[in-house]
């Protein structure tokens, strides 16, 4: 949720995950409404979260690493006003020391920050903050998050790696299939994401998705009974209805997908599309994986139809 809704009852703020890995720098969210409790298990997170290990090339899982275990046990057990007496700013920066082998969860060796407590002062205090999460394959690899409260407000205010490299890494794998331009437009939708443009992102989101439309339409036209002038003048909806038998399932399924990118074109706000681009882009992903999945087990049948026939023909003697 943007700022817009600081409105609304309670902490609104984004979980970790979303909030490290979806999005983009500067957005600022409410904390007013937040507890206490809350803001302590967010800046002292002890958990998990998914992410694309660039040095590991593929999909992991990162563990919280606290290096300031005198900040967080005044924070949830001294009675100090939480912000005041230890700097948090440069927490997570020291390296010169490995930290403890990362397990999912909450490491027993922490204060438990999730069980209620005492009430205590609630305080909203300016301050900068680091996440800082170790891969579980090799601790070397590192994330870090970069946090500042002002007034209230909490907003991401660096990472690395970027959000950009974070998700350019991990959609390679689909060049081959879209091809040097819709890979290009792929990955362009990203980057504008990553730098907060919105409507701009969807722009070229739509262009993929059109892409794949296209690309079932050259094939089904070559096809008997194909009707091409009801294509023509069919609606998008309709287009994938007719192609559904060269589209991957998700696709044909969640064919909205190209309606919600025409809104977010022509109607919805900046903000708007900067909160549906996570949904959509995994929406787009799934279509790439199911079509990647489709083509290899199309080449599979191929192969292994030949090979029966060659083993056939050796047993056979011809």
């Amino acid at each position: 949720m943007s700022d817009s809704s600081s409105d609304a009852a309670g902490c609104q703020l984004p979980s970790i995950q979303e909030f490290c890995i979806t999005i983009s720098l500067y957005r600022e969210y409410d904390i007013s409404k937040c507890t206490h409790q809350e803001i302590v298990q967010f800046e002292y997170f002890q958990g998990a979260i998914d992410a694309y290990c660039l040095k590991c090339k593929r999909e992991s899982v990162f563990q919280a690493h606290i290096s300031d275990l005198n900040a967080l046990k005044k924070a949830v057990g001294s009675g100090n006003v939480f912000g005041q007496g230890v700097s948090t700013s440069s927490r997570g920066l020291d390296r010169t020391k490995p930290p403890a082998s990362p397990h999912r969860g909450i490491p027993s060796s922490l204060p438990d920050v999730t069980q209620p407590q005492e009430p205590r002062e609630i305080s909203h205090n300016d301050r900068d903050f680091c996440l800082e999460f170790c891969c579980t394959r090799d601790q070397t690899h590192i994330m870090r998050f970069y946090f500042s409260i002002r007034n209230s407000k909490i907003c991401k205010v660096g990472q690395y790696p970027s959000l950009a490299d974070l998700h350019l890494s991990s959609i390679s794998k689909y060049r081959k299939l879209l091809g040097k331009d819709r890979y290009a437009e792929l990955a362009r939708a990203i980057g504008l994401h990553a730098h907060d443009v919105g409507i701009g992102s969807f722009v070229y989101l739509r262009r993929v998705f059109e892409h794949l439309i296209n690309k079932a339409h050259e094939v089904a036209s070559q096809e008997t009974g194909w009707d091409e002038g009801a294509f023509e003048i069919a609606h998008m909806p309709d287009k994938i209805r007719l192609l559904k038998n060269h589209l991957p399932e998700f696709m044909v399924q969640n064919a909205n997908i190209y309606s919600i990118l025409s809104k977010g074109i022509h109607d919805l706000t900046e903000d708007e599309c900067l909160d549906y681009f996570a949904t959509i882009e995994t929406g787009i992903k799934l279509i790439l994986e199911d079509e990647i999945a489709r083509q290899e087990w199309e080449e599979n049948i191929k192969v292994i139809t030949s090979e029966i026939g060659r083993i056939t023909g050796k047993i056979r003697g011809v």
